[in-house]
C-alpha cells in the first residue's frame, strides 16, 4: 500500500528501511548495543544477572532496538533517527512527523526480562517472529509463545507489530481500542491469553468497517479522536465553558471555535484570504490538527502551507460542505432560504409552483443529515424519496412477505426482464409494454431506472399514511423463477426496511397532498429532512441496529457569506435570525424551530453548521450593522500588517513603512477603519528584479490606491494629497495636481471674473507614478529621505 508522504507519515518508509537494516544484525546484536549508545540512546540497557550485578546489555532484539527509540518525544526520536541514518551509511530521509506511532513505554521498552528472568530462547524466539512480521506471515504458534514471554502484553505486542509492518497490522491498544470499539467491533482483550485468530479477525473486520482505509491512518485518527475527548472533558470542567461546546459535544471539532463568527476590517487586509483556512479549521479539524503539525511555524512555509490549505479547502467545497455566497443590495430571503418558482409539468403542460431551498436552507439540510442517529446504513447523501404500492390494496400478506424478505417488487410480469432493451424484446412483450398507461409505463421506468441505490422508498397505506420505509440497497433485477406470491412480481429491488409495521402520517408532510395512485413515483413535495424529523418526533430510531455508526462521527459544514454587512439582515435571515444562537440550534438547551412560509415545513439550524460572515468596515462601520446580527455573532478585527511586507524596499523606500505613513494619516483625517490593507502591495512580494517593482508599485498607486483614496475621501483632492504628502514635494513630484492646470481662469471666465473665483481644480499626475521621489516623499517629513542623486535640487 503506497503513502502519500504529502499528507504526513514520513515516517513509514524510513521505518521499513531500518527494519530491512536490522535482519543484518541477527548474530551481531552487541553491536546494536553499541550503536544506541554513539546514537545517543544510553539508557535502559543494563541488564541484571542471577547475582543482582548490573552490566550493560549483551543481546537484543529488533522490537526492543526499535522501542528505545521511540520512548522519547518527536524532537529526540528525530534526533536519534538522524544519527542512526549516517550511521547505516544509506540515503533515506529523516522522518517529518511521526502520525499514528504508539509511544512506546518508558520504563518498560523491552519485550524482554532481564537476565536473570529471562529463558534462553526468549530474544532469539524475538527475532523469529521478527522475520514473521516483516513477511506479513504469523503462524500461531509461534504468536503464542512471544506474547507469554514476560514484559510482553498484548497491546504492547501489537504496538510494535505496527512498528515493523503497518500496513498489514494495527496497534490495539488504549488510543484504538475506544475507536475500534466505536465501530462495534469484538476487540481483543489486553491479555496473555489472546489468539492470534481473535487479532486477525478483528484487522479483517476494520478494513471492512473502514474501507480498506491504511492502518496508520487508523492510529492516528483515534489518537486525535483520544485528545479531543481529553480537551473536551477539561473544558466541560470549566464554568465559563463556551455553549456551543455543549452543543458540540459529539462534533469532531471540539475545540471553542464559535458557531457564528464574523471577519472584519479595512479593504485589504485578508478577510477572504482567512476564510479558507478557518473554514478547513472547523469543518476537518482532524486535518487540520495534521497540518499545524507538520508546519508548525506556518511563516516558514507559508505557499506550500497554504497550497495544501486550499487543496482541501477546494475538496471539501466539491464535498459540498462548505458553500460561499455573496450579499448584495438585492439579495433577499428567497435566495437565502426558500422561494417559489413556477414549473411546467411535463405530461399535462400545466403550470405548477415548487419551492426551491436557497443556499442556507439546502446547507443546512444537509448538515442535519451527518446526526448520529440519522446516520442510516446505505442512504445517499441527497436521498430522493419513492412512494411504491406493493401488490393490491388486499394483498396484506404479500406486502408483508415483500418488507419481512427486504425487498420491493412489482408486477408486470409479461413485459419480461427491463434489463433488455425494448428494440430486442418480444413482439408480445413489446405490445404489452405499450398497451399500457403513461402512469404504468412512468411506474415501470421510476422503477427500473430512475429509483437509486441509497434512495428512500416507503410503502403505501393509505392516500395519506404509510406503513414502512425503507433505504434502496441495490440495482434493479429480474427474478424469473419468482413463485407462490411472488410469482407474478418478478421485477425486485432489495430494500433495507429500517421501519415495518408502522403508521405514519404524511399528508401534511407532503403539503396537505393525497399520495398518488400510480405504483411506484417520486414524492416531489416530500424532503427528506422532513420525514426524518417527523421519525425523530415520534421517536423511530430507539432500535439503533438500522444505524451505521462505522462512518466517522458528525461531519461539520461551514457557510461562508462575504460582504455579509451589505445585505438586508432582516429581509434574509427573517424569522431563522434566532434559530443561530447555539442554545436555539437543533439538539441545543433551548432547541427551536420555525414553520417555513412556502414549504410549510419545520425546520430548524443545526449545531454542525458554522456560519463565517466578512465585512468591510470601509463600507459600513461596525457600529451600524443590525443589532440582531451582531448580538449573536462574535466579531474578529483584521488590521493591516505592515509587518507582513518588512523586506520589500522600492526605490530605496521601506514598503512596510510606506504603507504604516498612508495609514496614520488616514485615521487622522477619517478613522481606522478606512486604512489600507497590506495585500493591495501583497504582488510586490514575489518580484525580484528592481524593474519589476517599480513598475508594480506604480501599478498599485495609479489603479487602486489613488481610486481607493477617492472613494474614501469623496473626491476631495486636497485632503487625498495631504495623505500622500504631496504639500511637501515639487509640483512634477505630486499625485494630485492643482497648479498651473489649463485653460487659465482667465481664459474660461474673463479677466473680470478669474479673481472672484476658487479654483477647485485638481488632476491626477501619471508621471509622478515612475518617480522615486513622488513615493520617497510620502514619509516625509518624519523620516529621512534616502540618499538619491535623482532627489537633490
Amino acid at each position: 500500500m503506497s503513502v502519500n508522504n504529502e499528507q504526513g507519515y514520513t515516517w513509514i518508509p524510513t521505518f521499513k528501511a531500518i527494519a530491512d537494516w536490522l535482519v543484518d544484525y541477527k548474530d551481531r546484536q552487541e553491536e546494536l548495543i553499541d550503536i544506541l549508545i554513539e546514537i545517543g540512546v544510553g539508557n535502559g540497557l543494563k541488564d541484571v544477572d542471577s547475582d543482582g550485578k548490573k552490566s550493560t546489555l549483551k543481546e537484543i532484539d529488533p522490537f526492543t532496538f526499535i522501542a528505545l527509540i521511540l520512548k522519547f518525544g518527536d524532537e529526540k526520536r528525530k534526533t536519534f533517527i538522524s544519527n542512526l541514518i549516517k550511521k547505516m551509511g544509506i540515503q533515506i530521509p529523516i522522518p517529518k512527523d511521526f502520525y499514528g506511532v504508539p509511544k512506546s513505554q518508558q520504563v518498560n521498552a523491552w519485550l524482554f526480562p532481564s537476565k536473570d528472568q529471562r529463558s534462553d530462547d526468549s530474544i532469539p524466539l524475538l527475532w523469529k517472529f521478527f522475520e514473521q512480521i516483516r513477511n506479513g506471515k504469523i503462524d500461531d504458534d509461534t504468536f503464542d509463545k512471544v506474547l507469554k514471554i514476560k514484559k510482553v502484553g498484548f497491546d504492547k505486542l501489537t504496538q510494535n507489530i505496527f512498528y515493523i509492518n503497518p500496513s498489514k497490522y494495527l496497534p490495539i491498544d488504549s488510543q484504538t481500542r475506544p475507536f475500534l470499539i466505536s465501530l462495534r467491533l469484538n476487540v481483543p482483550k489486553n491479555n496473555k491469553n489472546e489468539k492470534l485468530a481473535n487479532y486477525q479477525r478483528c484487522l479483517d473486520e476494520v478494513r471492512i468497517k473502514t474501507n480498506n482505509k491504511p492502518f496508520w491512518e487508523i492510529s492516528y485518527e483515534a489518537w486525535i479522536e483520544n485528545q479531543n475527548s481529553k480537551k473536551y472533558k477539561k473544558q466541560v470542567q470549566s464554568p465559563q465553558v463556551n455553549t456551543q461546546m455543549k452543543q458540540n459535544s459529539k462534533s469532531n471539532n471540539t475545540t471553542t471555535i464559535p458557531l457564528n463568527r464574523i471577519l472584519y476590517g479595512p479593504p485589504g487586509t485578508g478577510k477572504t484570504y482567512k476564510t479558507t483556512e478557518l473554514a478547513v479549521e472547523c469543518v476537518d479539524p482532524n486535518w487540520y490538527a495534521k497540518l499545524t503539525q507538520q508546519y508548525p511555524e506556518p511563516e516558514q512555509y507559508s505557499v506550500e502551507r497554504r497550497n495544501k490549505l486550499k487543496v482541501r479547502y477546494d475538496e471539501l467545497t466539491a464535498e459540498g460542505r462548505i458553500a460561499f455566497t455573496t450579499f448584495h443590495q438585492s439579495f433577499a430571503y428567497e435566495d437565502f432560504i426558500e422561494g417559489i418558482r413556477a414549473e411546467i409539468d411535463e405530461e399535462t403542460k400545466q403550470v405548477y409552483y415548487s419551492v426551491e431551498d436557497g443556499v442556507f436552507k439546502r446547507l443546512a439540510n444537509a448538515s442535519l443529515n451527518e446526526t448520529m442517529r440519522e446516520r442510516l446504513v446505505d442512504l445517499s447523501k441527497e436521498p430522493n424519496i419513492w412512494k411504491i404500492s406493493l401488490g393490491r390494496r388486499e394483498e396484506a400478506e404479500f406486502r408483508k412477505a415483500c418488507i419481512e424478505a427486504g425487498e420491493a417488487r412489482i408486477g408486470w410480469k409479461e413485459v419480461g426482464d427491463l434489463n433488455i432493451d425494448i428494440n430486442d424484446k418480444t413482439e408480445a412483450e413489446k405490445k404489452y409494454f405499450y398497451d399500457q398507461s403513461s402512469q404504468n409505463q412512468n411506474s415501470i421506468t421510476n422503477f427500473h431506472e430512475n429509483i437509486q441505490i441509497g434512495d428512500i422508498i416507503v410503502c403505501l397505506q393509505t392516500r395519506k399514511s404509510i406503513e414502512a420505509v425503507g433505504i434502496v440497497t441495490s440495482d434493479y433485477f429480474y427474478d424469473k423463477n419468482s413463485i407462490d406470491k411472488f410469482s407474478c412480481y418478478p421485477h425486485v429491488r432489495k430494500v433495507n426496511w429500517f421501519l415495518k409495521n408502522v403508521s405514519i402520517d404524511i399528508y401534511s408532510l407532503n403539503h396537505n397532498k393525497l399520495l398518488e395512485i400510480p405504483t411506484c413515483v417520486p414524492l416531489k413535495h416530500l424532503k427528506w429532512s422532513s420525514l426524518l424529523d417527523e421519525l425523530e418526533r415520534q421517536d423511530y430510531f430507539k432500535d439503533r441496529s438500522a444505524l451505521d455508526t462505522s462512518r466517522p462521527r458528525e461531519n461539520n459544514y461551514m457557510l461562508i457569506i462575504d460582504e455579509i454587512n451589505r445585505g438586508n439582515i432582516s429581509r434574509i435571515f427573517g424569522e431563522l435570525i434566532t434559530l443561530l444562537e447555539p442554545d436555539k440550534r437543533k439538539g441545543g438547551s433551548d432547541a427551536r424551530e420555525v414553520t417555513l412560509p412556502y414549504s410549510k415545513e419545520k425546520f430548524s439550524v443545526p449545531s454542525n453548521l458554522y456560519i463565517l460572515g466578512t465585512m468591510n468596515t470601509a463600507d459600513k462601520s461596525l457600529t451600524q450593522l443590525d443589532l440582531a446580527l451582531r448580538r449573536r455573532f462574535e466579531f474578529s478585527e483584521l488590521l493591516p500588517n505592515p509587518r507582513l511586507l518588512e523586506g520589500i524596499t522600492v526605490h530605496g523606500v521601506d514598503v512596510s513603512e510606506l504603507l504604516s505613513t498612508i495609514n496614520a494619516r488616514i485615521e487622522v483625517l477619517l478613522d481606522r477603519e478606512h486604512t489600507i490593507g497590506h495585500s493591495y502591495f501583497w504582488t510586490l512580494k514575489n518580484l525580484e528584479k528592481e524593474e519589476q517593482k517599480e513598475k508594480e508599485l506604480a501599478n498599485i498607486f495609479e489603479k487602486r490606491i489613488i481610486p481607493l483614496l477617492q472613494e474614501y475621501f469623496f473626491s476631495d483632492w486636497e485632503r487625498i494629497g495631504w495623505v500622500l504628502n504631496d504639500s511637501n514635494k515639487q509640483a512634477d513630484e505630486k499625485f494630485i495636481q492643482t497648479e498651473s492646470l489649463s485653460p487659465k481662469l482667465s481664459e474660461l471666465f474673463g479677466s473680470d471674473i478669474e479673481g472672484l473665483v476658487n479654483d477647485r481644480r485638481y488632476k491626477i499626475n501619471e508621471r509622478a507614478f515612475s518617480k522615486p521621489e513622488s513615493y520617497q516623499k510620502i514619509l516625509m517629513p518624519h523620516t529621512q529621505l534616502p540618499e538619491s542623486s535623482d532627489s537633490q535640487e
